[in-house]
């Protein structure tokens, strides 16, 4: 199933649940369901973002955009990433606070709403988690679909922890259960959301993408004995799937067209294999000062 769809199915599941969470939630005075409302509408907008983001990354470079919309992606994720942040820690605070003040609902409502929300974000998760579990090559990974797809597992585990809460309420009259239950879930989430922020946040800073190393690549590049030296070396990201280089090499002799493009070839070839797919070389027949160390 396409992305967008994806995204398209979830979104409106999403948009059920809060509809149904505020309306049961008012009725049985539980500010637990409206809480998770809450919730789950922030992740409604970010899905949202997410769509759109992932409808940009189809569109082809212009005069414009020269690089097309690739770093839709990464903004998406990052945007996901730092609200799902400020949502977990949230969720934390007031979790805290229902542990000294405990909040009395009509825990049959709790169950009930918690369970259809569970179900419902358990399977949207699955639903853009799927192709995740099946790619072996988190290099190539969105970003963008993994930040909605966190969203939606945190939402799964937020309304899991809200039925066992409601469950315990109900048989044993013990409150205080329902906000331990969330702050593990929020805990997990927090350690699961941090590598996905963080990785966005190095490709928009424009940083060696993870797994690079760019003594190997000038090791690479120098074992051409054609190539004396190189120098202002840039490795950098577009998206999860987009990495650049660009270099300046000295030959040690004069070369012509067809030996460049000939080595130029090679070289694509082998920095290829280290996951770099757009490489951009200045030949020189001397070398220059420059104010990069690399």
């Amino acid at each position: 199933m396409d992305n967008r769809l994806k995204l398209a199915v979830a979104i409106f599941l999403n948009m059920v649940i809060v509809v149904l969470q505020i309306i049961f939630g008012l009725y049985a005075h539980s500010m637990a369901l409206i809480t998770d409302a809450v919730h789950n509408f922030q992740d409604v907008v970010s899905l949202i973002i997410a769509y759109i983001a992932a409808v940009f990354m189809t569109k082809k470079p212009n005069e414009r955009m020269t690089f097309g919309y690739l770093r839709s992606e990464v903004m998406a994720g990052f945007v996901n990433s730092a609200f799902l942040m400020g949502a977990v820690f949230l969720i934390i605070i007031s979790s805290i606070e229902r542990l000294f003040k405990p909040v009395e609902v009509d825990s049959i409502y709790v169950i009930v709403m918690g369970g259809i929300a569970f179900v419902i974000n358990a399977f949207s998760a699955w639903l853009l988690g799927f192709h995740h579990h099946h790619d072996h090559d988190h290099n190539h990974e969105d970003l963008n679909i993994r930040a909605a797809y966190l969203h939606l597992l945190s939402d799964a585990g937020i309304s899991l922890g809200v039925v066992a809460g409601g469950l315990v309420i109900y048989f044993y009259g013990i409150h205080w259960v329902d906000p331990v239950i969330s702050i593990l879930f929020s805990l997990y989430i927090f350690r699961e959301t941090m590598p996905v922020l963080k990785k966005s946040y190095m490709i928009l800073m424009e940083s060696v993408p993870q797994g690079i190393d760019i003594d190997e690549i000038k090791r690479i590049i120098l074992s051409h004995p054609e190539i004396k030296d190189v120098h202002d070396i840039h490795v950098w990201a577009l998206s999860s799937k987009d990495i650049y280089l660009s270099a300046h090499i000295v030959f040690r002799d004069k070369t012509d067209i067809g030996e460049f493009d000939r080595i130029l070839k090679e070289l694509k070839q082998e920095l290829s294999k280290k996951g770099i797919n757009h490489i951009t070389i200045q030949p020189e027949i001397r070398g220059f000062e420059c104010d990069y160390s690399y």
